[in-house]
């Protein structure tokens, strides 16, 4: 993980977790992409989190989040104090961070361990890419 040590955030005038839904029980937040076929993403990411423990309702705060419009995590980490954050198909830069992080690789940043992947529309088929997601939640959750 490389980051500039002037600039961590970005400013934006909406926070990332502004919209989010569910019960935050388990202290993650999961941001994904905004795609057309949202109601099949939601139903793959409710069934990779179940096969590690997790509830998307229950456990998590989750936030779809539209392609290109930027927001700023900062707010949500200093409120809500996630544990553990996934990030699907949407830059580090998007969420106003100034990192680069690896994809499927999970980092400690700012009091979280942090988790980015390719959208979820691309994960589904991609049997590869989802091995990577799922080495990486298992080294996060299991």
């Amino acid at each position: 993980m490389q980051f500039n040590q002037e600039l961590i955030f970005l400013a934006a005038e909406k926070t990332a977790l502004a919209q989010a839904e569910g019960n935050f029980a388990r202290k993650v937040a999961v941001l994904f992409l905004a795609e057309p076929n949202s109601a099949a993403n939601r139903e793959f990411i409710a069934k990779v989190l179940s096969a590690a423990n997790l509830n998307l309702q229950q456990d998590t705060l989750f936030a779809e989040l539209p392609a290109h419009e930027p927001v700023s995590i900062a707010p949500d980490l200093k409120e809500r104090k996630p544990g553990h954050v996934l990030v699907f198909g949407i830059s580090p830069a998007q969420l106003g961070l100034s990192i680069q992080i690896s994809l499927y690789h999970p980092t400690a940043f700012y009091g979280a361990t942090w988790l980015f992947a390719d959208s979820l529309s691309t994960l589904e088929p991609d049997k590869n890419r989802k091995s990577q997601l799922w080495n990486g939640i298992k080294t996060m959750f299991l």
